[in-house]
């Protein structure tokens, strides 16, 4: 697995002013520097007004500083399984475009979500109209991953039926952490579709520090201890020793652990996108969602 960061984590930076102002077209080298990551999801109402140079521009910034975009995300809801043929097609036309721009971004995938209610009308119609999305997304071998929501796509069955009756190998999912949580059984709505998707979005709500063990304040103070007194490379290996014994964030909201498991347990390796939703800076909520998930890892890891 990988890591890559989901933009809206921090549109606090793009609101900085003077010196310290960022445009989107810095976001590669930003998420790079700043956050130690490679990989970055755009969502589409960041890029308005923006031609194709501008496009570019972000996709060479990436490969100079070593940060490519993966994932262009479409953030409003689509009309795809509307009755209406004229409705429906403006969903179709519009993703056709979102690919486009995902291919000029040099992203392997496009993301979007299908507002409606639950019908078989519904569900027919949805299908058929992402079979004529998948259709353009095939010529520029860009993947089309469905963003469950509320509705036609609310039940993990319901899409992982979608998906096989759309068909291709570019057709897959982009499951939510958070969504997964308002299902009542997250655990099972993520084993049920992480296997279809190839970016997984790992949103964070907050965290908060951890509880210090006893009253040495945890492992970390005894390693510092033990450093006292050591010289050369004893000193430093107590010191290494000290940060490794560091808690991680703890994540407010829900646990992430399960969720985490969730995703493991069916062999996932693609991309975990960090989504930062809550307050404060959005650097460092990420920062603490990296730490959260990867301490996860580790403790499933140890625990098999």
């Amino acid at each position: 697995m990988m890591f890559s960061l989901n933009v809206n984590s921090i549109r606090d930076v793009l609101k900085r002013k003077g010196k310290r102002a960022l445009a989107v077209v810095d976001l590669p080298r930003y998420t790079h520097e700043h956050l130690g990551l490679r990989a970055l999801n755009l969502s589409t109402d960041l890029l308005k007004g923006m031609g194709r140079s501008d496009l570019e521009r972000i996709r060479d910034n990436g490969d100079k500083c070593g940060c490519t975009c993966l994932l262009l995300s479409e953030p409003t809801p689509l009309l795809l399984a509307d009755p209406k043929e004229s409705i429906g097609d403006q969903g179709v036309e519009r993703m056709k475009r979102v690919i486009k721009a995902a291919s000029l971004l040099g992203c392997n995938s496009v993301a979007l979500s299908i507002k409606s209610k639950d019908s078989e009308q519904a569900f027919d119609l949805a299908v058929y109209r992402m079979r004529q999305i998948l259709e353009v997304a095939d010529k520029i071998d860009i993947n089309v991953l469905i963003s469950p929501m509320a509705g036609l796509t609310g039940d993990p069955d319901r899409v992982s039926d979608m998906v096989k009756g759309i068909g291709g190998f570019r057709i897959g999912t982009n499951p939510d952490f958070s969504h997964a949580m308002e299902t009542g059984d997250p655990v099972a709505y993520l084993r049920r579709l992480t296997p279809y998707a190839t970016v997984v979005n790992a949103s964070t709500l907050g965290f908060e520090d951890p509880e210090p063990v006893g009253d040495g304040g945890g492992d970390g103070a005894e390693s510092l201890k033990k450093a006292d007194g050591l010289t050369g490379l004893d000193a430093l290996a107590a010191e290494l020793e000290a940060m490794d014994a560091d808690l991680p964030p703890v994540h407010v909201g829900y646990d992430l652990l399960p969720l985490v498991g969730a995703i493991k347990a069916v062999g996932f390796d693609g991309n975990i996108a960090l989504d930062y939703r809550g307050g404060g800076d959005g650097t460092l909520g990420v920062l603490q969602s990296r730490d959260a998930i990867e301490s996860a890892l580790i403790e499933i890891a140890d625990s098999s």
